[in-house]
């Protein structure tokens, strides 16, 4: 009769009973698998517990298996090639990778994650837009790409920069004729203002774009529209709804985006790529280093 089932130490257990069977003495067993003689006789007898029932039997000074137990031999050894195929086996990068990042960025980055997935094809995506800060750990997120670095808490996230990504006010063409045309110099400074909407903790991160005050850019105006997707926002001010707050990168060879005011200098943001894996596997390495040759393109 078993006794209980054998704890965690199952596999030296196994070790032991595999040693004895192949050497056939306590001695020559123990020399082998650098053991203790009396540790090698302690795991057999635990075996020998489990089981209820003696394993080995002496022959002319050979210990060999009792002749009724060949199948516990071949179950030892099947044990035995599986975590030797275990140590050594090369982990094929594939699975469910959940990434969260602003869906303007997302579009922007989505050629570097089909390049991605080219080169690793096991690999299967789960790109979440991101409306604000996902907790990663909570919400089941592997990666989040933002314009903000965790400050608090961030012992078990792994943090990398991915480039600089400066920010500008930014109008149509035609917001900023029919702005022109007010005759009212007073009214012809007040903007209407396309703002992200921001009302949710970002206490923990460090987020220069939420920073950012309109005067710093020569501004001046009231809320117009508050949104939560940065495509939405750089759409409405496309369509001369307001000034809004956009990367520079954003306006590059885009004619319904222009300068509100020239003589400002941009604000520069930072955008980060942070991680609850540990940054190491090939394919997060070559993620982290195509975005980053990517967005050191944005700005030349």
């Amino acid at each position: 009769m078993k006794s209980k089932e054998p704890t965690a130490t199952n596999w030296n257990l196994v070790q032991a009973f595999l040693a004895l069977n192949r050497y056939g003495g306590y001695e020559l067993a123990s020399e082998r698998e650098n053991l203790d003689d009396s540790t090698l006789r302690r795991r057999i007898s635990q075996l020998e517990a489990h089981f209820g029932r003696q394993l080995f039997v002496n022959s002319d000074g050979v210990w060999t298996i009792a002749p009724d137990l060949g199948s516990l031999v071949v179950s030892a050894e099947k044990m035995y090639q599986a975590a030797n195929a275990f140590f050594n086996e090369q982990p094929t990068c594939s699975g469910d990778v959940t990434i969260s990042i602003a869906d303007a960025f997302g579009l922007r980055l989505e050629h570097v994650f089909s390049a991605l997935q080219e080169k690793y094809p096991l690999i299967s995506l789960n790109i979440i837009t991101e409306t604000r800060f996902a907790n990663l750990s909570k919400d089941k997120v592997d990666i989040a790409i933002r314009l903000a670095r965790p400050i608090h808490n961030s012992n078990s996230l792994r943090i990398r920069k991915l480039g600089d990504v400066p920010m500008n006010a930014y109008a149509s063409p035609a917001y900023l004729e029919k702005r022109g045309q007010v005759s009212d110099q007073d009214d012809r400074s007040l903007h209407h203002l396309l703002i992200m909407k921001l009302q949710f903790p970002h206490n923990d991160h460090s987020f220069p774009y939420a920073a950012i005050d309109w005067e710093d850019l020569g501004l001046h105006g009231k809320t117009h529209t508050y949104v939560d997707s940065l495509t939405l926002l750089q759409k409405m001010c496309e369509m001369g709804r307001g000034v809004a707050l956009l990367p520079v990168s954003f306006a590059h060879d885009n004619p319904q985006l222009k300068l509100v005011q020239k003589d400002y200098s941009n604000v520069n943001t930072e955008l980060w790529l942070v991680s609850r894996l540990d940054l190491r596997a090939k394919w997060q390495l070559d993620l982290a280093e195509m975005l980053q040759q990517e967005i050191s393109t944005w700005n030349t």
